[in-house]
């Protein structure tokens, strides 16, 4: 009887150790998944955090490509403005240099011989007292019939025409000129200033 105790306590111990064996392994198998699942699962955010990092880093190429892009656009834009201006003031200049009283007596003299007697001359006040005196022998009967030469402190060089009653004028300033010439440069000028 006591052989078969023992064999009865031996038999339910090998059949506890198979059961907890069977259960470890299960648990076991069970935890193995479970880590392969987690690791799979890091696997994929990983991928996916270093794809949308890579996105996101050409998406700033791109953007700061643009910008660079953008950028020296502008500054092309803005000197080709500036060069434009500086020619535009550099003709302007010569322009008024090449328009001194005399030439100013001149234009006068042509506008009354053309039939502009009834008209306001209006110059610079530099240039008035010269203008004056340069058409005073030439025009001294239409001064005395009353054309009119004033000074206008608002025109740099050149002169302005206009009618005694205010219904019209002709500009002639040096800036009006050399607006007037800048189409007419010669087409390798033009594509250089713009």
């Amino acid at each position: 009887m006591e052989q078969q105790i023992q064999d009865l306590v031996a038999s339910i111990r090998k059949e506890g150790i198979d059961e907890a064996k069977k259960q470890a392994d299960e648990l076991l198998d069970k935890a193995k998944k479970e880590a392969s699942k987690i690791l799979e699962d890091a696997k994929k955010q990983s991928a996916k955090i270093i794809a949308d990092a890579e996105s996101e880093c050409a998406l700033r190429d791109q953007s700061a490509k643009a910008a660079l892009s953008q950028a020296a656009r502008d500054v092309a834009l803005a000197l080709k403005k500036k060069i434009e201006e500086e020619f535009d003031r550099i003709l302007a200049s010569d322009i008024a240099k090449a328009m001194d009283s005399s030439l100013l007596a001149k234009l006068i003299e042509a506008a009354v011989k053309a039939d502009l007697k009834d008209s306001v001359f209006e110059v610079s006040d530099s240039d008035a007292k010269a203008v004056a005196q340069a058409v005073k022998s030439e025009l001294a009967h239409e001064l005395n019939k009353g054309l009119v030469i004033k000074a206008n402190s608002a025109i740099e060089s050149g002169i302005r025409i206009s009618s005694k009653d205010g219904s019209g004028y002709v500009d002639i300033s040096a800036e009006e000129v050399a607006s007037l010439m800048k189409p007419s440069l010669s087409p390798a000028l033009r594509e250089i200033i713009g």
